[in-house]
């Protein structure tokens, strides 16, 4: 969801808006009254109402090109923009299930030319720039590949790969990931799907998470807190933890307030009180894809720093009620290597 104006040889010509910004209101509305609902468009926390913001606000040239920020650095890799992959575009109207772009966003009345050129992630885009291939010593048929979100390619790194295995990101956010045999889109819940090879990744992002937790304590106090974690013996505390009001998923609801009182006068009461607050979101995540027709998980891997910590899984376990199981590799680069090696099989074949 976010996104970024440049002109034809990358230079932006507006701020990034992050995906997590929920100024487009009024784009918002205006996507709502053509879209049709099963997109993922819909929203504040949308691409294409960020996109429709930058343009009333921002006076450009006649040829622009609109970036994710993977799509960006690709282009800047290879010297060519115009470029992006359908995971990072849905956001932003992409239809993936018949590969184009919507005839409705016709009637949004785009610039000619500011849509990208989509290609399913890991897909070769072209080579590396010769310029820099000399300055950093690579070889000069060096393969840039489409990518993907962060999310995904950590979903990719983890190992599941069957129907119902899911994935959940603790890192400043909360990224919720299901593979289904269908997709299923449902804006109205900040619920969206990606293609994955045969299957779907059915998914939401909330705006809780470890952003939340940071702004509380650092890292080494969270680790000492950690060890006074209690998982048997729950707080009561009901906390929804935001840092800000807003909220993307499980419920899309940009006036969503923060609940972070009463906070208790020992510290590793209220970090365990977050910490529930964060997995009864995780819950209430998985219930909502799975009563909008994608399978309630059969097993959960978790990456992010959040996954380190055991007391907490052990918290998530009880509520989510299926096993925790380790990743097989939890950062997201591994998975972008996944799918670099996938673009390098396909071009040897």
């Amino acid at each position: 969801g976010t996104v970024l104006l440049a002109d034809e040889t990358g230079t932006p010509l507006t701020p990034a808006l992050m995906y997590n910004d929920n100024r487009a209101v009024n784009e918002a509305a205006q996507i709502a009254q053509v879209a049709p609902q099963n997109t993922a468009a819909h929203g504040t926390g949308s691409g294409l109402a960020k996109l429709l913001w930058l343009l009333r606000h921002y006076e450009t040239p006649a040829r622009i090109h609109v970036h994710s920020q993977a799509d960006w650095l690709s282009a800047r890799l290879t010297g060519h923009f115009g470029c992006s992959d359908a995971n990072n575009m849905l956001k932003l109207g992409y239809d993936p299930i018949t590969g184009g772009w919507p005839g409705w966003m016709e009637q949004l009345e785009l610039p000619k030319g500011l849509l990208p050129r989509v290609l399913m992630p890991g897909s070769p885009i072209g080579t590396i720039d010769p310029h820099l291939a000399e300055r950093w010593g690579l070889q000069k048929e060096t393969r840039i590949c489409a990518g993907t979100t962060d999310s995904t390619a950590a979903f990719i790194a983890s190992g599941a790969g069957e129907p119902g295995e899911a994935v959940t990101s603790l890192g400043s956010t909360l990224v919720l990931k299901v593979i289904s045999d269908k997709p299923v889109f449902a804006p109205e819940y900040g619920v969206y799907s990606q293609p994955l090879g045969e299957h779907w990744l059915v998914g939401g992002s909330s705006n809780s998470g470890g952003a939340v937790l940071r702004h509380f304590f650092s890292d080494e106090e969270m680790v000492e807190l950690s060890l006074q974690l209690r998982p048997d013996t729950p707080t009561g505390l009901d906390y929804y933890p935001l840092l800000s009001p807003g909220e993307r998923f499980p419920r899309n609801d940009p006036a969503q307030a923060p609940r972070l009182e009463p906070r208790p006068a020992e510290d590793a009461r209220f970090f365990q009180g977050l910490l529930e607050g964060i997995a009864r979101i995780e819950k209430e995540g998985y219930d909502r894809l799975a009563e909008l027709g994608a399978p309630y998980p059969v097993s959960i891997r978790s990456n992010g720093g959040g996954a380190k910590n055991a007391a907490w899984t052990a918290i998530r376990g009880t509520l989510l009620g299926v096993p925790m199981l380790p990743a097989e590799q939890e950062q997201a680069c591994y998975g972008a290597a996944r799918l670099a090696l996938r673009c390098l099989d396909a071009a040897s074949r």
